[in-house]
């Protein structure tokens, strides 16, 4: 491994995408498949030695037919997800070589990630331990009661959006989780900077992006598609 490789990339992949009707994954952007360009984000980077691919076992062989055109079989890993998404990770993070100190964890269906937002969250989960990417929440928030009513507008001072790849001292996470299964705490965390909040470790927050969408559903690949356009100046 080069000095300079010092992270690898956790992607979970191992979602249903009920609400995309189908693997979102495979759907295509500017010519490359969304797991094409999310995978390709670190593989470009030669500051990072290893890339996880987490998913379901019968995904592999097609998954690495399709990776092969963007990393190397050697830097990549597929390894098998679980029932949540904290499962996935914990299960990406056990294949992550133990001399790699550092980890991102990035959404597979993030493929548009500027390399400057995954730069300064390297940065900072070097500096700090934890990183996230972020964007200030532009629009005004309601709260809505059971019946749909508006009860409340919410102060969006000091709120914002959470993005990917999250990052973070790769010892430090795995502790971090092994400390909230112990104490039956894991029940409701969606990302992993709330392992590191839950258990009161330092995560600083860096510059985000409007182009890091994630794919949703099936019109957000069409709106990646022309972010993609925007990106290239085109």
């Amino acid at each position: 491994m080069s000095t300079k490789a010092i992270f690898a990339a956790v992607i979970p992949a191992a979602g249903s995408g009920t609400r995309f009707g189908g693997d979102k994954l495979l759907a295509g952007i500017g010519g490359q498949s969304v797991l094409q360009r999310s995978v390709g984000l670190f593989a470009r980077r030669d500051d990072v030695a290893q890339v996880v691919v987490v998913t379901a076992a019968a995904r592999f062989a097609a998954y690495r037919d399709l990776l092969a055109a963007v990393i190397s079989a050697e830097r990549l890993c597929l390894v098998e997800g679980g029932r949540e998404r904290w499962e996935s990770v914990v299960n990406g993070l056990a294949a992550v070589y133990p001399e790699i100190p550092y980890v991102a964890v990035h959404d597979a269906a993030r493929p548009l990630t500027p390399p400057d937002v995954i730069a300064a969250a390297f940065a900072g989960a070097v500096a700090v331990g934890g990183a996230v990417p972020v964007l200030v929440e532009p629009a005004t928030l309601k709260r809505l009661g059971a019946d749909n009513l508006v009860t409340e507008t919410v102060d969006r001072a000091g709120l914002y959006q959470a993005q990917t790849p999250q990052c973070f001292d790769r010892a430090a996470l795995l502790a971090a989780y092994r400390e909230l299964l112990a104490a039956g705490r894991i029940a409701g965390v969606t990302d992993d900077t709330q392992v590191f909040e839950r258990t009161g470790r330092k995560v600083l927050g860096t510059r985000g992006s409007s182009l890091n969408l994630k794919i949703t559903t099936t019109p957000d690949v069409a709106l990646a598609e022309a972010l993609l356009h925007v990106a290239q100046g085109r």
